[in-house]
């Protein structure tokens, strides 16, 4: 075939709700969450045309392998088998999302790769088989697939779309100390959390939600217990005039949220001043 090029966009995601309701057999956690997409992106380009399958990785910190081990590589992989075409990619990722960080940067990639290779063939997968090669690649990337705010449930996999949201402004702090999810989860005790407790999902019809009082995760005590950073980086966000303030996923990455992009922007500044040590960007909700 032709050499074929697509440049996507992989966003990153925010938990605004995450609340751990369960522990399978399997070693799942089962988990009710109200995530929402960001404006901070990863750069992909997919070339279509060479034989096999390769990446090159540009700001990855040597963090973000090269081969793969590469969730991107991964799905590419699980594509190519599922529509029985040749394998023929290479992919240039430029990396703009922290890794490790519980942004859900590598499992963004993976539905970008997804979504873009069904594009570049025609459609040969069918949505439904899409979401059901995303959810065996990690919990997180059929939500990418979603394009959108979403409500979820059991492992990540139950999504229901939930766009009523307000797109708010935000700050995003990283203390550029990636903290392992498998390893929060490991640590996560039923003492420090309210495990069974299910949160009643958020509904609105008429007016969009707003996500302030809503922000809960059951993770972050046990993030912070493994990363002090969470805690500073909280009172720092806070300091600095956010109406709402939360840890992401499963960290270390917190998140402040303010009602117009002037201060979120001023906060920004006031962050990267004081803690230049911590990775600081101003943006925004895209439910």
């Amino acid at each position: 075939m032709d050499f074929l090029t697509r440049h996507i966009r992989a966003p990153a995601k925010v938990n605004l709700i995450l609340r751990i309701t369960g522990k399978r057999i399997d070693g799942y956690h089962e988990l009710q969450s109200l995530m929402c997409p960001i404006a901070l992106w990863d750069e992909l380009w997919l070339s279509c045309g060479r034989p096999g399958i390769r990446i090159h990785v540009k700001n990855g910190n040597g963090l973000v392998p090269d081969n793969s081990e590469n969730l991107a590589v991964r799905a590419a992989e699980i594509f190519y088998d599922a529509a029985k075409i040749q394998s023929a990619l290479d992919i240039e990722m430029e990396k703009n999302i922290p890794v490790a960080a519980g942004l859900g940067g590598g499992s963004s990639d993976a539905a970008a790769v997804l979504m873009g290779l069904n594009e570049i063939y025609g459609f040969p997968l069918s949505q439904s088989l899409l979401f059901s090669l995303a959810s065996g690649l990690g919990a997180d990337v059929p939500f990418f697939l979603m394009r959108g705010a979403a409500w979820a449930e059991g492992i990540g996999d139950q999504l229901e779309s939930f766009r009523k949201i307000q797109p708010l402004y935000m700050v995003l702090v990283n203390p550029n100390a990636p903290l392992s999810t498998a390893a929060v989860y490991k640590n996560l005790k039923w003492g420090l959390t309210k495990e069974g407790i299910k949160t009643k999902k958020p509904h609105f019809e008429e007016t969009l939600m707003d996500p302030v009082p809503w922000l809960f995760n059951d993770l972050e005590s046990v993030a912070a217990s493994m990363c002090q950073e969470v805690v500073r980086i909280r009172e720092a966000v806070l300091e600095a005039g956010a109406s709402g303030v939360l840890m992401s996923g499963s960290g270390p990455t917190v998140f402040g949220l303010f009602n117009d992009q002037k201060a979120a922007v001023e906060a920004e500044s006031f962050l990267s001043v004081h803690f230049k040590h911590w990775r600081v960007v101003a943006t925004q909700l895209m439910p």
